[in-house]
């Protein structure tokens, strides 16, 4: 009992002074290791937003080259990954002449991280990445009328741009690429009470540092192909302030409100795609079958991550978004 007391009273004082966050981090260096096409487009560029009492987060954009927009796809990645594992989808967005977006979450990717260990993910609230989602398209994006613009949640991130559309968000059309929207495990009791005591930043059960020796998204499951699965390692490894890997108490929490919020709102409106994964599909089907104008695609691919898959089944995934941005492209413009 007595050493129990003692490790309850460390975590207590580990919670109480998380250590210092960290701005957001802009000047990511290429892994010598990787293929062209998982490398930075034409014309990347950075950027930071902030919003009152939240980190700084990093976006990054890129234009179609030679060619006009046709329109605007923003992208916010699901938990672990940063805006350089999207690369490689961003390239061949441009390609198709969309200008492409991506906006990392606080404590996510490059973004701002609240405390220390900086490679613990940790977030107050998913609100606050909806309401970033908002700003940057109000403040930046400012889509032309004629000019469509979709927005591409993935993972747990397809809450975030749920919450921001049901928030008004001006987005035409929406895609969830494999979300994540199955209803979270109930916090145990020690968990429960930590939380309810402001421990929420302690790390959740399981947690460790970031290494190296780590298994990468390929080897993890995560990512279908080898070749695509060793993207994230490879920009973690030569990049270390991108580094994450478990998360805190808080962001488990945070995960189940958001569920929670997003499936008691008002039907979405707006036209919407949802790429499933097998395992993931009655959660998902459930979610669609609620909207006003949802279509469902189930995939086959095991992996979590559709945009790190094998090509024979991320190339039906891609043209599956092509597919549904060029017809929201087609609406913008017999509308304006």
């Amino acid at each position: 009992m007595q050493r129990v007391l003692i490790l309850f009273a460390a975590l207590v004082l580990a919670a109480c002074d998380p250590g210092q966050g960290r701005e957001a981090f802009t000047d990511s260096r290429p892994p010598p290791s990787l293929a062209p096409r998982f490398l930075a487009p034409e014309g990347w560029a950075w950027g930071v937003v902030q919003a009152e009492g939240q980190p700084q987060l990093r976006y990054g954009v890129s234009s179609p080259v030679g060619t006009g927009t046709r329109g605007h796809v923003l992208i916010v990645p699901a938990y672990g990954e940063s805006a350089e594992v999207w690369f490689e989808t961003a390239r061949q967005l441009n390609a198709q002449g969309y200008a492409v977006w991506v906006l990392e979450r606080a404590g996510q990717g490059g973004s701002g991280r609240y405390l220390s260990p900086h490679d613990l993910g940790h977030s107050d609230g998913f609100e606050a990445g909806a309401e970033a989602v908002r700003g940057l398209i109000a403040g930046v994006i400012r889509p032309a009328g004629d000019t469509p613009l979709v927005l591409l949640g993935a993972g747990d991130a397809a809450l975030t741009v749920v919450l921001a559309a049901q928030a008004g968000a001006p987005a035409d059309a929406m895609i969830l690429s494999a979300p994540d929207l199955r209803p979270q495990p109930a916090p145990r009791r020690w968990e429960f009470l930590a939380s309810r005591v402001g421990l929420s930043r302690l790390p959740a059960p399981g947690w460790q540092a970031w290494s190296r020796e780590a298994p990468d998204d390929h080897a993890a499951g995560v990512a279908s192909d080898p070749w695509r699965g060793k993207v994230r390692h490879a920009w973690q490894t030569a990049n270390p302030d991108l580094r994450l890997t478990g998360a805190s108490l808080g962001w488990a929490a945070a995960q189940s409100r958001a569920l929670s919020q997003a499936a008691a709102a008002p039907p979405l409106t707006m036209p919407l795609l949802i790429l499933g994964r097998p395992e993931a599909m009655d959660a998902a089907r459930t979610f669609c079958a609620a909207q006003a104008s949802c279509q469902y695609v189930a995939t086959s691919d095991a992996g979590r991550a559709l945009h790190l898959g094998e090509e024979s089944h991320r190339s039906l995934w891609f043209q599956a978004i092509i597919d549904f941005i060029s017809k929201a492209s087609e609406r913008a413009r017999a509308v304006s």
